[in-house]
C-alpha cells in the first residue's frame, strides 16, 4: 500500500512539472520546415502563410507581422532568441498583430516579392530575416531586415516599432502605407551589337574591385554568373581584361575564406572586401554555381588548383549534404556548437598543441600554420583564426596538416544541416558533378543516378514537378519557374553526355509546361498563380529566368522551333535596359542576349563518332555549342535555321569557329 502511494506521488510530482513547464505550440504545429519548427514554440503565436492567418486579421481589424527566413540563418537566428522568444515582445505581436512565418526557400515567390518591394523602398538589396507589417489588407507599412529587439546603435527596437505601429493602428484604424509602385517599368531600348563585348567588359571593370578581386567594396559574393559572362567573352574573342578580372577572382576567393581550406566548400558570402570574414553558411546553390564556373575556367587554362578545388569541394557536398538515394540537402547552418563560425575558426595555442600530440614536428605544424594564417594574435575574432592562403612557401605534409585539422573539427560536430530537398537546386549541383566528369569520370555515373533520383521523387506522372520536400517525405508542393528552368538546363547537359533520348524528350516537355504555368502576355512569373514577376537579377543565384530563357534558345535549336526562339527573343527584349546598364547583376541574360545574337550551334553525327569526338568538341572555343545524335557517319553544324557545315570533324570545327553571320 505504501509503495501504491509513493507511486501515485511521484507520478503527481511528474505531471505537475510537466504542466509547469511544458511549452505549448503555436500554429505552426504540423509544418514540416524545419525553419518553421525552429519557431514552433516561440511566445509569439506565429501562423504559416495562408488564409488563415489574413482571415483572423480581416475579421479582427488587426495588423499583420509578417516574418521571413531560412534555417540555417545566423541572424534570423538572432532574432529568435533575442525577440521571438522574449515574452515582453511575444506579448505585443500576439495582442496586436497576427504573426506570420515564412521559409524563403518553401515559398520563394512571397520572400522575392518582398525582398523586391525592401529594394525599391530602401534603394538597396535585402537579405534575411525580412520583416514586413502590413495593414489588414496587405499593404506595406514598414519593412526591414534584421531588427534588434531594443534601441541600439541609432536603430529602434522591435518591441517599441511593434507597440508604435499596434496601438496607432487600434486606435485609428488605418495607417498610410508605403508608396510602392505595384511594378516597375523596364525601358525597352534597341541593344547595338557592335564592339558590345567591348562595352560589357568595361562596364564591368568599373565595379572590379582592382584591390581585392570580385565585385563590390562591402560585402564579396562568388558572382559565378559574372565570372562565367566573362570566361565567355574571352573565349569568344580572346578578351584579355575579361580574362583578368575572372581568373584573378577565381584565384582570389579559393586563397581567402570564404573558401573553407580544411574541408572544402564555399561559404555563401564575405562580410569583407578580402575576402576574410565569411559567414558561415555553406549553401547548395553557392557551391554548385561557383563550382561549375571552376570547371569551365580548368577547361579552358587547365589549372591543377581549380581541379583540386573542384575534386575536395564535390567531396565536402557528398559527405555533408547528400543523401543516401543521391539527392542533396539545402543548407548547413552558420552556427554550430560553440557559437557563430565554432566549427571551422582555430585557436593558435590549442591547434599547435593538437598537431604535435598527432605526431607533427613543432616547426613543421608553426610553419603550416602561419602558411594559413592561424596566429596568436587571431584573424578572425580575437585570438580565433579562419585558415586562408598566406604568400608563404608552401610547407612540407601540408596535406597531412589539414587532414589532422579536418579531424579536429569532428570532435566540435558538424552544424546543422537543413534536409529539405529543392528541385532547383538539386539539378544545380548535379548538372556541376556532370560537368565535373571531365575531371573524374565516375562523376557521370553519379549524377545520372541522382538525376534519376531527383525525378523519380520529384516529377508527378502527368509530368509536371514538385518544389521541394523534406527528406524522407513526399513532397506536395508545386513546382515553381526555378524548379523547371534548372531541371530542363540538367536534363538538356545529360542528354549532351549521353545522347539519350529520354532526357532531351523530357526537357522539351517541360519547356511547353513551364510555358503554360509560367508564361503570359508576353511576361514570366516564378509562380502558377501568378503572384510574382520573374526578373533576371542574379543578385542570390543566377535568375531562374535567364536560365529558362537559354533552356528556350536550346530546345528551340535542338527542335527547329521558331515559335520557342519568338518567346526567347521577346523575353530577352524585355530586359534590354537592363542587358546595357548593369552587366553584373544582370550576367546571365546578357550571355543570353550574346548566345541569341550568334545562336546555338548543334553538332551532329552517329553515337560512335560523338563518344570519339567527345574531347575534341570540348576543346572548340564556342560557348554556345551543343550535341545531337543523329543517323550520320559524316559531322553536320546546325543553327536553328540551316546546317552550314557537312564533312569530318576537322571540317566542322574550322566552319564553327569562322563562322561570321549571326543569327540575328
Amino acid at each position: 500500500m505504501k509503495n501504491w502511494l509513493v507511486i501515485r506521488l511521484i507520478l503527481s510530482i511528474v505531471l505537475i512539472n510537466f504542466l509547469l513547464f511544458a511549452k505549448t505550440p503555436n500554429h505552426l504545429k504540423g509544418q514540416t520546415s524545419p525553419y518553421l519548427k525552429q519557431h514552433l514554440y516561440n511566445p509569439v503565436d506565429w501562423y504559416p502563410w495562408g488564409k488563415k492567418a489574413f482571415k483572423k486579421a480581416k475579421m479582427e481589424h488587426k495588423l499583420i507581422f509578417l516574418s521571413i527566413g531560412y534555417s540555417t540563418c545566423h541572424w534570423c537566428h538572432v532574432m529568435e532568441e533575442e525577440s521571438f522568444s522574449d515574452k515582453k515582445i511575444a506579448a505585443i505581436l500576439n495582442r496586436y498583430f497576427v504573426a506570420i512565418k515564412v521559409d524563403k526557400e518553401e515559398l520563394p515567390q512571397i520572400d522575392k516579392y518582398y525582398q523586391n518591394i525592401y529594394k525599391i523602398a530602401k534603394g538597396k538589396n535585402g537579405g534575411w530575416p525580412l520583416n514586413i507589417i502590413l495593414d489588414e489588407n496587405k499593404r506595406v507599412l514598414f519593412i526591414s531586415t534584421y531588427i534588434p529587439p531594443i534601441p541600439e546603435y541609432g536603430s529602434k527596437g522591435l518591441g517599441d516599432i511593434a507597440l508604435t505601429f499596434g496601438k496607432l493602428y487600434a486606435k485609428k484604424g488605418y495607417i498610410k502605407p508605403l508608396n510602392i509602385p505595384k511594378t516597375i517599368k523596364k525601358e525597352k531600348v534597341d541593344v547595338d551589337f557592335k564592339n558590345f563585348y567591348t562595352k560589357v567588359v568595361r562596364k564591368i571593370y568599373k565595379k572590379y574591385d582592382k584591390t581585392y578581386k570580385g565585385f563590390g567594396k562591402k560585402k564579396k559574393y562568388p558572382k559565378s554568373s559574372t565570372i562565367d559572362l566573362l570566361l565567355d567573352i574571352y573565349e569568344l574573342t580572346g578578351n584579355t581584361l575579361a580574362k583578368k578580372m575572372a581568373f584573378e577572382t577565381l584565384d582570389a576567393m579559393i586563397k581567402g575564406s570564404i573558401y573553407d581550406q580544411i574541408d572544402g566548400g564555399f561559404f555563401r558570402y564575405t562580410t569583407d572586401r578580402k575576402w576574410l570574414s565569411p559567414h558561415f553558411e555553406k549553401m547548395l546553390y553557392s557551391n554548385a554555381q561557383i563550382l561549375s564556373t571552376y570547371i569551365k575556367a580548368y577547361k579552358l587554362e587547365s589549372k591543377k588548383r581549380y581541379k583540386e578545388i573542384v575534386l575536395q569541394s564535390i567531396k565536402e557536398v557528398d559527405k555533408h549534404f547528400k543523401s543516401k538515394e543521391g539527392l542533396y540537402f539545402s543548407a548547413s547552418d552558420a552556427n554550430s556548437k560553440n557559437g557563430e563560425g565554432g566549427y571551422y575558426i582555430y585557436k593558435y595555442k590549442d591547434t599547435l598543441t593538437y598537431l604535435t600530440k598527432m605526431g607533427v614536428k613543432k616547426e613543421n605544424a608553426k610553419e603550416a600554420l602561419r602558411y594559413l594564417d592561424i596566429s596568436a594574435d587571431g584573424n578572425f575574432d580575437s585570438e580565433f583564426a579562419l585558415a586562408r592562403i598566406t604568400n608563404r612557401k608552401k610547407p612540407k605534409n601540408l596535406e597531412r596538416i589539414i587532414k589532422l585539422l579536418n579531424l579536429k573539427r569532428d570532435f566540435i560536430g558538424f552544424p546543422f544541416v537543413d534536409k529539405k530537398i529543392i528541385t532547383s537546386w538539386n539539378a544545380m549541383m548535379i548538372k556541376t558533378k556532370l560537368k565535373a566528369s571531365i575531371i573524374n569520370p565516375s562523376f557521370k555515373k553519379e549524377a545520372l543516378k541522382s538525376l534519376k533520383a531527383l525525378i523519380k521523387l520529384m516529377q508527378k506522372q502527368n509530368g509536371s514537378l514538385y518544389h521541394q520536400t523534406i527528406n524522407g517525405l513526399k513532397p506536395k508542393q508545386a513546382g515553381f519557374l526555378e524548379d523547371y528552368a534548372y531541371l530542363i538546363d540538367t536534363l538538356l547537359a545529360s542528354y549532351n553526355e549521353t545522347f539519350d533520348e529520354k532526357y532531351l524528350k523530357n526537357a522539351s516537355f517541360l519547356t511547353k509546361i513551364a510555358i503554360k504555368k509560367f508564361y503570359s502576355k508576353n511576361s514570366w512569373y516564378l509562380d502558377e498563380k501568378h503572384y510574382t514577376k520573374a526578373d533576371v537579377d542574379d543578385n542570390y543565384y543566377t535568375s531562374e529566368l535567364s536560365i529558362m530563357i537559354e533552356d528556350l534558345l536550346k530546345v528551340a535549336t535542338y527542335k527547329s522551333s521558331l515559335k520557342l526562339y519568338e518567346i526567347a527573343k521577346k523575353s530577352i527584349k524585355n530586359f534590354s535596359a537592363s542587358i546595357i546598364n548593369d552587366p553584373v547583376t544582370n550576367s546571365q541574360i546578357v550571355d543570353d542576349f550574346i548566345a541569341y545574337k550568334l545562336g546555338f550551334v548543334i553538332i551532329k553525327s552517329n553515337k560512335t563518332n560523338l563518344i570519339k569526338y567527345q574531347k575534341d568538341i570540348k576543346t572548340i572555343r564556342y560557348p554556345f555549342l551543343l550535341k545531337e545524335q543523329v543517323d550520320s557517319d559524316k559531322f553536320l553544324s546546325c543553327d536553328i535555321k540551316s546546317c552550314f557545315g557537312y564533312g569530318s570533324f576537322k571540317d566542322i570545327k574550322k566552319l564553327i569557329l569562322n563562322r561570321e553571320n549571326p543569327i540575328e
